[in-house]
């Protein structure tokens, strides 16, 4: 397989992959499936939302009490880790995770505007090549 010549890097245009396509890819494209993606796009959203941790805060406050008159080392090691731990490690990861996510299509989108730019540089430098080879200049 040889080197593409100049022409295939001149016709070439860089695209941007926006989400609408990754749901595609990942869930399919039919009724069921684009249903499927809907409803695990939404989970995500409401899951990973602060609105939804600070409702896991009000949880544990409400069953605070009960486990301090319980007054059991094993009741108080249960309600840290399986409580307040994982009640509110689920919302603040998937926040935070969001919040990646959003900063890294930002990103993206930036280096796809900086990248159609060198392209659109890099073609015109190559058709003034081709015509300076054209002409013998070179």
């Amino acid at each position: 397989m040889g080197t593409p010549d100049l022409s295939h890097h001149i016709r070439h245009v860089p695209r941007l992959v926006r989400t609408p396509e990754i749901h595609i890819r990942v869930f399919g494209a039919g009724q069921l499936d684009r249903l499927n993606g809907r409803i695990a796009v939404r989970a995500t959203s409401v899951l990973s939302s602060m609105w939804f941790f600070w409702f896991c805060v009000l949880l544990d406050i409400a069953e605070l009490p009960a486990v301090i008159q319980a007054a059991s080392p094993v009741v108080v090691v249960s309600y840290i880790s399986q409580t307040v731990i994982q009640l509110l490690a689920l919302p603040l990861l998937g926040t935070g995770q969001r919040i990646i996510a959003a900063a890294q299509d930002a990103r993206a989108e930036a280096d796809h505007e900086t990248l159609t730019a060198l392209h659109a540089i890099n073609v015109s430098q190559l058709e003034i090549l081709l015509r300076l080879d054209r002409a013998g200049l070179r």
